[in-house]
């Protein structure tokens, strides 16, 4: 009978314990739907304001571009006003661009110095541009970009350093490709480091007169200024550390970009240079072994696993002084590869591999603390054997 008893207590209990489990979590239940709710209301919330803040700023932006319109609008009257008075006479060229037609003076046209746009509109070339039916001359370019060029021309006659027109976002990447084909360098974005790499490298930002570069890029082979601004990396701690150019190359024309090595206490290795068609992220930023990629790599040379066949020169030590640079040819879908500005040898995408290069990114590697590199993404590419020039 005591047995019987104790048993029906235990099962009382259990059964009370059970309960208070059964309540506890249906009362946290309600508490994580709460905090769950109040989450997504703070989502909405967020949205909602910052969708008010994008429209907001929109219609400022809109506001703005309309005043900064309507004002070169009146320097441009008042500029063809003045034109009237010039007493020489100007070279004035009409322009069908696919159906658009453009008035300006010839010498606009040619004021982007190195631009192909110079070159085609000099004495030498200008016979050589196909004409309409009615004898204005004719390019089959988009006509939306094309105006943005000639805005800006015509403001460069008030004022050398006029700003770019603002460029709508639905012909960013068409002006883009037509800044890198005609070589428009006011219109073409300037490479940087991308800043969100997640690496322990430091990148600093120093002038090029305070810079320890090599000789052949001081001499200005690299195509900078006297005070230009370069990005430079540090190693800071052992290991790999990867970190690419925040934009990819050209992908209209050939491209070029240089790393000086200012600082290599150890040039048996661990100092990379090549492209990958992303960008590193994750654990791939320890490592030079990534996926779409080749590399040079000091006291090595090239390696990648899309590295297809090549002649380049190996087992070269990227030293302090130095200069590596790497021709991107879209074309050939080839890599030059040059050592202090000499040619070392050409590389190949491996067969198959086409398809994934789309884009390709430059991406440096340092691995010992205390190196330092410099890279320049706007040097003159040197000559090597074989080149199309053109």
């Amino acid at each position: 009978m005591g047995g019987t008893l104790r048993a029906v207590e235990s099962d009382a209990l259990m059964e009370s314990s059970f309960r208070r489990l059964l309540a506890s979590i249906d009362g946290e239940r309600d508490q994580q739907r709460s905090a769950w709710q109040r989450l997504q209301q703070e989502s909405d919330n967020t949205r909602d304001e910052l969708e008010r803040i994008r429209q907001e700023t929109e219609d400022w932006c809109y506001s703005e571009n309309q005043k900064i319109k309507a004002e070169w609008d009146r320097l441009n009257k008042l500029s063809e006003d003045m034109a009237k008075l010039w007493p020489q006479e100007l070279d004035v060229i009409q322009i069908n661009c696919a159906g658009e037609i453009f008035t300006l003076p010839k010498e606009n046209l040619c004021s982007i110095p190195g631009s192909v746009l110079a070159e085609m509109f000099s004495d030498d070339f200008i016979q050589e541009i196909p004409r309409d039916e009615i004898g204005r001359f004719y390019l089959d370019f988009n006509p939306q970009c094309f105006g943005l060029v000639v805005e800006y021309l015509r403001n460069r006659r008030l004022r050398a350093d006029a700003p770019l027109p603002i460029i709508p976002a639905v012909q960013q990447r068409n002006m883009e490709i037509l800044a890198e084909a005609w070589k428009l360098r006011p219109f073409m974005k300037q490479n940087r480091m991308n800043p969100m790499h997640g690496t322990s490298l430091n990148i600093a930002s120093k002038r090029s007169d305070a810079l320890a570069l090599p000789s052949d890029s001081a001499s200005g082979a690299s195509g900078g200024e006297e005070g230009e601004i370069f990005e430079v990396v540090s190693a800071t701690h052992p290991g790999w550390q990867v970190i690419s150019a925040e934009s990819a190359l050209p992908v209209s024309s050939p491209s070029y970009f240089e790393v000086s090595i200012l600082a290599n206490p150890d040039s048996r290795g661990g100092l990379a240079v090549g492209v990958c068609n992303h960008v590193p992220q994750g654990t791939e930023i320890h490592s030079i072994r990534l996926q779409c990629c080749v590399f040079y790599n000091s006291n090595n040379g090239v390696l990648g696993d899309i590295l297809g066949e090549h002649d380049v020169q190996p087992k070269l030590e990227l030293t302090e002084g130095e200069t590596i640079g790497v021709r991107h040819d879209v074309a050939s879908r080839t890599l030059q590869w040059f050592h202090n500005r000499v040619y070392i040898g050409t590389s190949t995408f491996k067969q198959g591999s086409h398809e994934h290069l789309a884009a390709m990114y430059p991406v440096f590697g340092l691995y010992v603390p205390g190196q330092e590199i410099s890279v320049d993404f706007r040097a003159a590419a040197p000559d090597f054997p074989g080149q199309v020039k053109g």
